[in-house]
C-alpha cells in the first residue's frame, strides 16, 4: 500500500475518533448539567439536644418478697382430726381455730384429775380443822397441801394437752393449701399448713457482692421494680432494715433485708423484684434519647446535626455510652452539652447527608419534647 493510502486511513481513524469523543463529551456534559439541576438528596429526622444532668452508678440484684410474719404450723401431739376451721388460701384472724384433734381421752383424764383435786381440797379442809382443834399433826396438814397441789397440777397438765390439740392462728395471716380432711390421723410434727402474715408492710431480701455491699448501709433507700399479682408494673422505694452479720463464704455476697411500706397485702411472699441500689456518689453526666444511638461492632455512634451554609448536614460521631435511664441514655464520652443530634430516623443517615428536621409536634410525640430540660433522671439501670 502506498504512503497516500496510509495517510487516508490514518486521517479516517482520527476523524472517527474525534467524532466519537465529541459525541460522548456532549452526552457527559448533558448528564452533568441534568444532575446539577436536580435537588440534593435529603432525609427527614427528629432531633434532640444533648443535655446535662447527674448520674449515680447503681447495681441491680434480684430480691425476694418475705412476709413480716410467717410460720409453718405442725401439731405437737399425735391425734385424729375432728374439725378443720380454714379453707385453702383464705385469710384467718388471730386466735381463730384452724384444726382440732380428738380430745375425748384427754377430757376424761381431765375430769378424773378435777375429781382428784376436789377430793384433795376437801381433805385439806378437814386436816386444817383437825390441826385447829389439836387433833391432827402439822405433817398430815403438809401432806394434804402437797396432795392438793399435785392434783391441781395434774388438772393443768391435762388441760394443756387438750389445748395443744386445738391449733389456733397466732396472727392474722393467709393460709396455704389444705391437704387434710377430718378423720385423718396425724403423727407428731406433721405439717398442717403455712401462714404468711397479712400486714401493712412487707420485707424484701436481696444480696450484693461484698465490694458493692460495703457502700450500702442500714437506713439507706433502694428502688424496687417488678410486676404486681394483677400484672401491673410497679416501682417503689424501700428502706434497708438490716444486713447479714457475715459474708456468704460460697457466693461472697452480703444479704440485706429492706422493708416496703404499705404494700404488705399486695406483694406476694416468694415473688421476686428487681432491686436497684446506688453504689457511687452522683456525678455530672450528659443525656440523649436512646433512639439516637446506633449500635455497631466497631463502636456506638450518633449523628450530630451541623449547619453547613444554608443546609443542615449529618456528621458521624463515635460515643461511649453508659446505662439506660428510662427513655434516655448516659453519654460518657464523645458529645458536648447543647449539641444537636438526630434521634428517630437516624438509621437513614450517612456522613455529610443533608437533613431536614421534623416539625416540633412530631418530634415531641417521639419523645424529644419537654425532656430537653436538664433535670437529673433517677438511676434505674
Amino acid at each position: 500500500m502506498s504512503v497516500k493510502s496510509w495517510a487516508v486511513v490514518v486521517t479516517g481513524i482520527v476523524v472517527t475518533t474525534a467524532a466519537l469523543g465529541g459525541f460522548k463529551y456532549m452526552q457527559i456534559s448533558s448528564a452533568i448539567a441534568q444532575a446539577m439541576s436536580m435537588p440534593e438528596p435529603m432525609e427527614t429526622v427528629a432531633a434532640a439536644t444533648v443535655r446535662a444532668g447527674t448520674w449515680s452508678a447503681s447495681s441491680r440484684a434480684v430480691g425476694t418478697v418475705v412476709a413480716t410474719r410467717q410460720v409453718v404450723l405442725r401439731n405437737e401431739l399425735a391425734g385424729t382430726v375432728t374439725d378443720i376451721g380454714f379453707e385453702s388460701g383464705s385469710i384467718v384472724e388471730a386466735g381463730q381455730v384452724l384444726l382440732k384433734l380428738d380430745t375425748r381421752a384427754e377430757e376424761a383424764d381431765l375430769a378424773a384429775a378435777k375429781a382428784d383435786a376436789e377430793l384433795a381440797r376437801l381433805t385439806l379442809d378437814r386436816r386444817q380443822k383437825l390441826v385447829t382443834n389439836n387433833a391432827g399433826t402439822a405433817a398430815e396438814l403438809d401432806q394434804a397441801r402437797a396432795t392438793l397441789a399435785a392434783a391441781r397440777a395434774q388438772v393443768d397438765a391435762n388441760q394443756v394437752r387438750i389445748d395443744k390439740k386445738t391449733i389456733r392462728a397466732p396472727f392474722r395471716a393467709r393460709v396455704g393449701i389444705r391437704d387434710l380432711q377430718p378423720g385423718a390421723y396425724l403423727s407428731e410434727g406433721t405439717t398442717i399448713t403455712t401462714l404468711q402474715g397479712v400486714d401493712a408492710d412487707a420485707f424484701v431480701d436481696f444480696s450484693f457482692p461484698q465490694d458493692e455491699a460495703a457502700v450500702i448501709a442500714v437506713g439507706t433507700s433502694v428502688r424496687l421494680s417488678g410486676r404486681l399479682p394483677g400484672g401491673q408494673s410497679a416501682e417503689v422505694e424501700a428502706q434497708v432494715l438490716a444486713r447479714e452479720a457475715a459474708v456468704d463464704d460460697v457466693t461472697r455476697s452480703v444479704k440485706f433485708r429492706a422493708v416496703v411500706k404499705g404494700l404488705g397485702e399486695v406483694l406476694q411472699p416468694g415473688a421476686f423484684l428487681d432491686v436497684h441500689a446506688t453504689v457511687a456518689a452522683p456525678r455530672p453526666a450528659l443525656y440523649i434519647p436512646v433512639t439516637a444511638v446506633r449500635r455497631a461492632p466497631y463502636g456506638d455512634q450518633v449523628f450530630t446535626l451541623v449547619q453547613d451554609g444554608d443546609k443542615l448536614r449529618a456528621k458521624q460521631r463515635f460515643v461511649k455510652v453508659g446505662p439506660v435511664q428510662g427513655e434516655d441514655i448516659v453519654v460518657l464520652e464523645g458529645l458536648q452539652e447543647g449539641e444537636r443530634i438526630a434521634t428517630k430516623g437516624s438509621f437513614k443517615l450517612r456522613e455529610g447527608l443533608a437533613v431536614m428536621i421534623e416539625a416540633p409536634q412530631t418530634a415531641q410525640a417521639a419523645g424529644n419534647g419537654p425532656a430537653q430540660a436538664p433535670a437529673a433522671p433517677q438511676p434505674k439501670n
